[in-house]
């Protein structure tokens, strides 16, 4: 896919540092939780049932995956009877957004600005209480949330102990005196004993396209870099990490979206432990063992392609799979 700026696509030009989080519009809340809790091993940290959803995090930040009964028709409102991005949408299973993290508010503001005075549109901006965040449409529907943390103590909010509505309206052209950088606790790192597999924090998503202007959108609007294109397929890199985002063509995969995402597994011999474990419950799982690393992708009960990875050497796009070789054939499952 081209990632051609000549689609007149709005110069926006975020530039996140990683992919923050995944959030999923889910068929049934309670089997997905026991998915990404007991089978995925990340911690389920909030509930918020006036909303009807569920937060997980590993402690790399305040959740790696959100996940929110599909429902149709039906509003789903916060603090102050503010009406969420999702109210409308979600009547199937599949992705609500990705989710960009800002270095900070005063960054996340400065191009916010920039990006109105070019043009772009917002669809809505949120007070999550631990963040503030604008949600964009790419071209083809995708929604992404371009969110800066707003509180250093996260747990304070997200804990099992809560369950009262967190969103209500963020007003970011009224912001006079931005929030700067929110550090992150380095040692906040949370394991799931029980689990099945033990990953750190999400770092990449696919999302299958159909036409370039994905692709423009990416660059021209979330400011990200493209590091490889092959043969239909491109990597894109955030500010901070080897690289975040695959977009790939949606007729190589079973229809445009999210196609799935990855977690990191630290250690390889925890990982190797993980997929023999799966492998005596008989569960159903594709593993590829290459130079670059190790991985088992598994689909979550509506389907979405989940891998845990360790990377042997550098994690970053030499080159890129093609459908039915390397990384991608298991994506299409």
């Amino acid at each position: 896919m081209d990632g051609s700026p000549a689609l007149d696509m709005p110069k926006a030009d975020f530039k996140p540092r990683r992919l923050g989080h995944v959030n999923l519009f889910v068929g049934d809340l309670e089997e997905s939780t026991l998915f990404y809790t007991e089978i995925a091993g990340i911690e389920l940290v909030r509930r918020e049932p006036g909303i009807d959803a569920v937060f997980v995090s590993n402690g790399n930040t305040h959740h790696d995956i959100a996940l929110m009964q599909c429902k149709g028709g039906a509003e789903r409102r916060g603090r102050g009877g503010y009406v969420q991005a999702s109210s409308y949408r979600g009547e199937v299973p599949g992705l609500n957004h990705l989710a960009w993290e800002m270095e900070s508010e005063a960054v996340l503001v400065e191009r916010l600005r920039h990006g109105v005075d070019n043009g772009l549109e917002i669809q809505f901006s949120a007070d999550h209480l631990i963040s503030h965040s604008a949600y964009i449409a790419d071209p083809e529907g995708n929604y992404h949330e371009f969110y800066a943390d707003a509180m250093e103590d996260w747990r304070a909010i997200f804990n099992p102990e809560r369950e009262d509505l967190v969103t209500a309206d963020w007003d970011w052209q009224a912001i006079e005196n931005p929030l700067g950088p929110m550090p992150a606790d380095p040692n906040d790192s949370r394991r799931v004993e029980g689990a099945l597999f033990h990953p750190r924090r999400i770092t990449r998503a696919v999302l299958a396209a159909e036409t370039p202007s994905v692709d423009a959108f990416v660059t021209e609007v979330g400011g990200l870099t493209q590091v490889a294109e092959r043969e239909g397929i491109s990597a894109y890199r955030a500010e901070t990490t080897g690289y975040d985002l695959l977009i790939v063509p949606a007729a190589t995969v079973p229809g445009a979206g999210l196609v799935g995402f990855s977690l990191l597994v630290e250690e390889l011999d925890d990982l190797q432990r993980s997929i023999e474990a799966a492998r005596d419950k008989g569960i159903e799982m594709r593993v590829a063992d290459t130079q670059a690393k190790l991985s088992a992708v598994l689909r979550d009960p509506d389907g979405l392609a989940v891998e845990f990875y360790h990377p042997k050497g550098d994690d970053s796009m030499e080159s890129l799979p093609v459908p039915g070789e390397g990384d991608l054939w298991v994506f299409q499952g």
